[in-house]
């Protein structure tokens, strides 16, 4: 059977709204170089900007791909995006150099996912042939829902102790103080949310393995 990719379809919403749009073009331009280095070892064709204000790309399977969604968010912090990850076969040839010129099932699912989430509201939604990716979508959005409520310090805080930093670490980061780093971490939403994120991720990585079983 033929291998199974992962590609990712990232789009600027209300692109046509931004100020500044050269400094925004720097910045994604950048954020897809540090991507491509940063998940080398598991991307199959290089992220590029592709026409208007989407990039793509595609991975070896969908085990980091929310991971690396989540890393893009971070590093365009302040701009607006939504995503469609999609698993399937490709039709054409794998291009490693340039996920451009390319066709196939995985493309047709992250661009239907792609456009859900921009008619829906969504961040993030994923499409492929597993009859549990509903319920995926669905704590997906629960996940964004609750992020967006801690705020934009707590979120912070959130990142910086998942990249494994001490609360003392993080509040001098922040420059806040440690109890309210403590308060944060050890809150009953912060709790849930980190778990809603290990759900998704043993998700994807349960679905690489069933991918891999069909190669």
């Amino acid at each position: 059977m033929k291998p199974h990719y992962c590609a990712i379809i990232g789009d600027i919403n209300k692109s046509r709204a931004l100020e500044r749009r050269g400094a925004v073009q720097k910045k994604f331009e950048a954020a897809i170089d540090t991507i491509n280095k940063e998940y080398k070892d598991e991307i199959a064709s290089k992220f590029l900007i592709t026409i208007g204000d989407e990039f793509q790309g595609i991975l070896k399977s969908p085990a980091e791909s929310h991971r690396l969604v989540r890393s893009f968010q971070e590093l365009m912090n302040g701009i607006s995006f939504a995503f469609g990850i999609g698993v399937g076969t490709l039709s054409t040839e794998l291009n490693p150099v340039s996920a451009i010129g390319m066709d196939g099932e995985c493309f047709h699912h992250a661009r239907s996912a792609l456009q859900a989430a921009k008619s829906g509201g969504q961040e993030v939604l994923f499409s492929f042939n597993d009859p549990a990716v509903p319920l995926l979508n669905v704590v997906t959005g629960e996940w964004e829902s609750r992020r967006r409520k801690l705020g934009e310090t707590v979120q912070k805080i959130m990142e910086l102790h998942k990249s494994g930093k001490s609360q003392m670490e993080i509040a001098s980061v922040l420059k806040v103080s440690q109890q309210f780093v403590s308060k944060s971490v050890n809150s009953k939403q912060f709790k849930e949310i980190v778990q809603f994120e290990r759900v998704i991720n043993e998700f994807l990585a349960n679905a690489d393995q069933k991918s891999m079983r069909q190669l």
